[in-house]
């Protein structure tokens, strides 16, 4: 696939490193996910086990954000007998807080599971907005209704704090563990291994943070059919093992004696997975729509903020000479989804327009007309459609509703 990303002295260095790091993946962490897959499941279904004969004496405070907040909170008594000289139970709270992390989503599917049930029995004459389908229903009366990015941040507000409490828990033990470097074995290698570490997780934290809060506010297609990376690892299961790695290390590597060095192998195993888990986060992919539209309004907006959503840049191409089509040219500048127009774009498609202008994947909606595919581009698999259910597919050579 064309790169958008502009050449540089690194990147040989750059693909040399993602090439090594895709075959540790595949020859051990894909491996070792099976048997970790088969703990945590079978942890899993004890824990829910246990919620569900206690339904009645859980209080409604015992959320998922209320775990990820107190195991968050432990960083300071940690760090405060690390200061003190103490392993054992600086050690423990490390442990404790891997737990909770593995715990808080068992809660959090427990409380849906819960929500879902209650909402069954509850029939009403009436409906609220749908944020999902973003309909507006009357209510006969004045009501404040949030706006697509309110709605979205309170959806994803669970997944995004889970993330970023891991790291603002784990980086400052990892910045006072520096301190007790010197005068040990293998110095140099655990600070190379720590500082790659607090590095990589900074860096994923703040794409996090930047990602959260400029949300256009509409989820981002399900895209099926397709996998826009080739590793053999999801990037969600790279995330687990490097968790594991992570914590189980960090508590191993502040004991004494030979569990120190055990501890600085599983972060040594854990630099290669924070790797992957930020290059997958700012992997360049360039989405082109069409904006050859005449009524610029909500749907046009919520399909750019979908498209822009599965890429990294979106590009808007508008048809026609721009003394006609000006208007639509400055609709599309003035949306914050939109990184760069095209005026006169062309009416068709074809593999040459899409490499030469470092193009990806174009994203087209049920039922659009005006642009035409050439065969090669969708049997390039370089064409996606998102359908009425917000899933993006591969468009076939076959399908005619791209044609006009």
């Amino acid at each position: 696939m064309t790169g958008s990303a502009s050449e540089n002295p690194f990147r040989p260095l750059f693909q040399l490193i993602d090439v090594i790091v895709e075959q540790y993946l595949a020859f051990f962490i894909q491996p070792f996910l099976k048997v970790h897959e088969k703990i945590y499941s079978d942890l899993n279904q004890v824990l829910r086990a246990a919620l569900d004969n206690n339904k009645d004496r859980i209080p409604a405070w015992f959320t998922a954000n209320f775990i990820t907040y107190v195991r968050t909170i432990l960083v300071i008594p940690c760090l405060v007998l690390l200061s003190w000289g103490q392993m054992v139970l600086p050690s423990i709270i490390v442990v404790a807080v891997d737990f909770g992390d593995f715990l808080d989503g068992v809660v959090a599917r427990y409380w849906v599971d819960v929500r879902a049930e209650a909402s069954a029995k509850v029939t009403t004459d009436s409906k609220d907005s749908d944020d999902d389908s973003f309909e507006v229903v009357s209510s006969r009366s004045s009501r404040r209704i949030s706006s697509w990015q309110v709605s979205h941040q309170n959806k994803s507000y669970g997944g995004f704090i889970d993330a970023v409490c891991d790291k603002a828990f784990v980086v400052p033990c990892w910045i006072f563990l520096l301190s007790r470097v010197p005068g040990t074995g293998m110095a140099f290698v655990q600070y190379v291994v720590l500082f790659c570490l607090i590095l990589a997780e900074t860096a994923s934290g703040s794409i996090r943070f930047r990602a959260y809060y400029s949300s256009g506010g509409v989820p981002a297609p399900t895209v099926k059919g397709l996998d826009f990376s080739s590793s053999a690892v999801k990037a969600d299961h790279v995330g687990k093992a490097k968790q594991t790695f992570e914590m189980v290390g960090t508590a191993l590597f502040i004991l004494p004696f030979f569990f120190k060095y055990i501890g600085l192998v599983l972060l040594m195993f854990a630099v290669p997975l924070a790797y992957e888990s930020v290059r997958r986060k700012v992997n360049s992919r360039v989405i082109y729509v069409d904006g050859t539209v005449k009524n610029f309004d909500h749907k046009t907006i919520k399909f750019w903020t979908q498209a822009k959503g599965m890429g990294s840049k979106l590009v808007v191409g508008v048809q026609g000479t721009t003394s006609q089509n000006s208007e639509m040219v400055l609709n599309a500048c003035s949306s914050s989804r939109v990184d760069e127009v095209m005026s006169e774009a062309p009416s068709k498609i074809d593999l040459y327009f899409l490499d030469k202008n470092k193009i990806d994947y174009i994203v087209l909606y049920v039922g659009q007309t005006g642009l035409e595919m050439d065969d090669d581009v969708l049997n390039a698999n370089r064409c996606l459609g998102i359908g009425e259910d917000g899933s993006a597919r591969p468009v076939k050579a076959k399908g005619s509703q791209h044609k006009e």
